[in-house]
């Protein structure tokens, strides 16, 4: 009887536990990554950043210096490097930590969100978020873009705790931030959001007991996090890191030669609706990496029609609600607003326009700032709502205005935005459903089967297409079985200089330094074949679909789209 009871209650406790949304959600999102991580190990590694990052691990793991490219951030690198140097060398090392950041981050956004929705929302937004397809299709690449998101979610995370409940949080939000700028350093435009929270929230940090001693802890905490973030920058290539930044924030850098130059302003805008969902089932691998190349499906017109009618119901009925009885009064009031606020976005479109990022920035801050003080209400629970609102709408403004400006424009930066994109597709479904809860019958208490529908659906929709677009493998496992051929047709290459379009997956397989050779940049394939004789290429690795003939070169092996040249020695 005892024993039955036992099973009753662990039966019971199992139940409860699955009924609980941040368990749904990490269940899923474990099964999902599993299943991602099975496909990108057997495809490979799916673009060129991620062999730089492998090379730099080798580096950071003291097992060979080729191919370091000094001034990317060092944080993947180096979780990386800790798992080399256990005996694990392989590129699996970095899908797999990929993976396992992404699910933290996805903890992470559910308690973000539910900071500001109910649970059920809170884990529709994150599957939705997860469904993106720019989001699943780089979820376990190896990429740095996911995992700067991520800390920095976490950052914000423990700061909204931090001054909304427990102040001790708040010791937790210069270290993630210190993380997320050493994953990816464009995270730390991240501090616009947090700095107009902490402004909308000054009577509540005023409010913090032992505020000094908060403070005094933070100081300390900023002098020691300023220390080793030094120390790591430096041991970085500075000039190249600086002269990027410099080209950056001054916009003095056209980058017209880049194959990545887009001086679109709104491109990401525009393609907003690939970012939702991606149409049709069945495409090609790029498509996915690279969703402005396909098309949005008939799910992301229906997603962002309900959330559209969704927001602007929201901010109606906000501004409508609230009102004092003086109406005149209220009228010249609101007009002076109108005119403040429209001033500042005149001002921030005009600096966006003209490619100011840092005044950009500063007038997106004084424009959510100020709409913040106008709209607030003097009632805490819909104060905090709001400034959660404005908090994301910076957070998505701060990326697009840099991301805008920049000109080069790829897909996967969108992945800095998705949070913010994601909380207003929720924030316009969970409004549209309450508009239509008194208008039909039984929905009220049906909404949570609604919401997980939605995000079910959503998620459905953008796994069938990143299996209909994932191909069996990418040309990087070409490369590696060239790499291991060479090894055993030439046991004296690592003596010989070795060239490729493709220079760092090389590297990365061969351990051995490989010179940079692209034959899009000569008039004729003879003049290429000048330049690497010039430079003593013994081997040349082409990963281009069709293979020139060059002269005093012949092909001697090839796999896949990738053939291997051999110089001819008379």
């Amino acid at each position: 009887m005892d024993q039955e009871k036992n099973n009753i209650s662990i039966f019971d406790k199992l139940r409860e536990m699955l009924n609980k949304p941040l368990v749904i959600l990490i269940s899923i999102t474990v099964v999902l990554v599993a299943y991602l991580l099975m496909i990108q190990i057997k495809i490979g590694v799916p673009y060129w950043d991620v062999f730089n990052y492998l090379n730099n691990a080798f580096h950071f793991a003291n097992m060979g210096s080729s191919g370091v490219v000094n001034h990317l951030p060092p944080l993947i690198p180096l979780l990386t490097s800790l798992f080399f140097r256990m005996g694990y060398v392989s590129v699996d090392v970095i899908f797999i930590l990929s993976g396992l950041i992404f699910i933290l981050g996805i903890i992470g956004l559910y308690l973000l969100l539910n900071e500001r929705f109910d649970s059920t929302k809170s884990l529709t937004g994150s599957l939705i978020f997860i469904s993106l397809p720019v989001v699943m299709a780089w979820a376990v690449s190896g990429g740095i873009d996911l995992p700067g998101v991520v800390f920095s979610i976490w950052a914000l995370y423990f700061m909204v705790i931090g001054l909304k409940k427990d102040s001790k949080f708040l010791y937790l939000v210069l270290p993630l931030l210190v993380i997320s700028i050493l994953t990816r350093y464009t995270a730390g435009l991240i501090v616009l959001p947090m700095i107009f929270y902490i402004l909308a929230n000054f009577n509540q940090v005023k409010n913090i007991p032992q505020i000094k001693k908060v403070i005094f802890g933070i100081a300390i905490e900023f002098g020691v996090l300023l220390t080793i973030f030094t120390f790591f920058i430096l041991q970085l290539d500075t000039s190249a890191l600086f002269g990027l930044f410099f080209d950056i924030v001054t916009s003095s850098s056209s980058g017209v030669e880049d194959v990545a130059y887009n001086s679109n302003f709104l491109f990401y805008l525009q393609n907003s609706l690939n970012y939702i969902s991606l149409g049709p089932i069945q495409g090609t691998y790029r498509q996915l990496l690279n969703p402005s190349e396909g098309i949005p499906s008939v799910l992301a017109y229906i997603i962002t029609m309900i959330s559209v009618i969704g927001i602007f119901s929201y901010i109606y009925r906000f501004l409508s609600t609230g009102k004092e009885k003086n109406i005149s009064q209220v009228n010249i009031i609101n007009l002076g607003k109108i005119t403040i606020i429209l001033v500042l976005f005149i001002g921030l479109v005009l600096s966006f326009y003209n490619k100011s990022l840092i005044l950009s920035e500063i007038f997106l801050l004084a424009l959510v700032y100020l709409s913040y003080r106008f709209m607030a209400r003097e009632r805490l629970e819909i104060d905090n709502k709001l400034a959660l609102d404005l908090m994301f709408l910076s957070w998505f403004g701060a990326y697009f205005l840099f991301h805008g400006i920049l000109p080069f424009k790829v897909d996967r930066y969108f992945i800095t935005m998705a949070p913010a994109f994601t909380y207003f597709i929720v924030l316009g479904l969970s409004q549209f459903i309450n508009e239509l809860k008194p208008r039909i019958n039984g929905l009220k208490s049906k909404s949570g089967l609604v919401y997980m529908a939605i995000a079910l659906i959503c998620l459905s929709v953008t796994t069938v297409t990143y299996i209909g677009h994932t191909p069996q493998k990418t040309f990087t496992l070409d490369i590696e079985d060239a790499s291991q051929w060479i090894k055993g047709y030439d046991p004296n290459y690592y003596n010989k200089i070795i060239g490729s379009d493709y220079p760092n997956a090389v590297t990365w397989y061969l351990h051995k330094e490989t010179t940079g050779a692209y034959l899009k940049y000569y008039n004729n394939t003879d003049e290429f074949a000048d330049y690497l004789q010039e430079n003593g290429v013994y081997y040349y690795f082409d990963s281009n679909k069709s293979h020139p003939t060059l002269k005093s070169y012949r092909i001697i092996k090839e796999f896949g789209v990738v053939a291997i040249y051999e110089k001819i020695t008379p």
